[in-house]
């Protein structure tokens, strides 16, 4: 009898120690497995705790994996581990469609391996109201700034359209009036800028002082038939005074008296230089700096900008 109960135990303890080095439930799910989060979505990450037998152990050392981690095309195991204690083997992985979603088998070292586990994937849809489609798109004011983009877009046409209508209505006058104003300002640049050229040479020495006065005179007398659109190439310093300019409200017609002095100023101007420029004696640099800047004078003063025919178009006309 004595015998009998020895031999039982040896083989009861030779049992346990060969269960030992092999996975207990290696083909089958063990109770106590679960995943976390409990409720998980399409995508998201998650992990399935799987506990070990308590007689089951892995082999010492990290998991190794002779084939890699497997994957499939409705989830993807991204890591396996054992906890701290060595009794639960951690599966971390990726699912992509909803319903109860199988894992692949999982080989590990030693021979051990994991299959026949399922995860839970929940879906987005409302399963409660029966329905597995997408509810109908929003309204189109129901999106976030839409009312104040239809406000700002219903601002911008009402502008719009006004101001068609006032170029309509006014955009002759208008027109006009920024085309004149942007001429004048072309011609003054340019007449300007001449007159600087001229004093820049003359100080250089690359223009004598009598050739300066012929370049200033004829490029003035340029400017001046531009400006007011009448020929001024050949108007001597005498006819200066009888030269017919725009007078407010009716442009084309004779002088004013509100023009005589500019009138005068030129014809004092232009014989000027016809003076100094036909002497015989020499012209000294600063007298020609002198004709430079009263030059500079005339075109850049209030009365040649009114003399304009465009300044003249634009003053009121007061009958008598």
């Amino acid at each position: 009898m004595k015998a009998r109960c020895f031999f039982l135990f040896i083989f009861f303890v030779f049992l346990c120690a060969a269960a030992r080095h092999r996975l207990a439930y290696a083909q089958s799910v063990p109770d106590g497995l679960y995943q976390t989060p409990h409720v998980l979505y399409v995508g998201d990450r998650g992990s399935l705790v799987y506990p070990l037998d308590i007689f089951a152990t892995l082999p010492d050392g990290e998991l190794v994996f002779p084939d890699g981690l497997p994957r499939t095309d409705d989830i993807v195991i991204h890591k396996v581990d054992l906890d701290r204690r060595g009794r639960r083997v951690i599966i971390e992985f990726q699912a992509f469609r909803t319903g109860v979603v199988p894992l692949p088998a999982i080989q590990l070292s030693g021979g051990t391996e994991l299959k026949g586990l399922r995860v839970s994937i929940a879906s987005i849809l409302d399963s409660e109201k029966g329905s597995m489609t997408l509810s109908p798109s929003a309204g189109l004011l129901s999106a976030p700034g839409t009312f104040w983009i239809i406000t700002a877009f219903s601002v911008l046409l009402v502008l719009v359209i006004s101001a068609i209508v006032l170029l309509w209505v006014k955009g002759s006058a208008l027109f006009a009036g920024v085309r004149g104003a942007l001429r004048t300002f072309l011609l003054l640049h340019w007449i300007n800028t001449r007159l600087f050229r001229l004093e820049k040479r003359l100080a250089l020495g690359q223009i004598t002082e009598k050739d300066t006065l012929s370049a200033l005179s004829g490029d003035l007398r340029v400017f001046l038939s531009r400006f007011w659109k009448r020929p001024c190439y050949a108007v001597s310093a005498e006819e200066f005074l009888y030269f017919e300019l725009p007078k407010p409200g009716a442009a084309g017609t004779s002088a004013g008296a509100g023009t005589v002095q500019l009138l005068s100023v030129l014809s004092a101007f232009f014989k000027r230089c016809d003076e100094v420029r036909f002497a015989s004696n020499t012209v000294t640099r600063e007298v020609v700096r002198s004709v430079c800047a009263e030059a500079k004078s005339i075109v850049n003063g209030r009365e040649l900008t009114e003399s304009s025919p465009a300044s003249a178009r634009r003053q009121p006309h007061h009958r008598h």
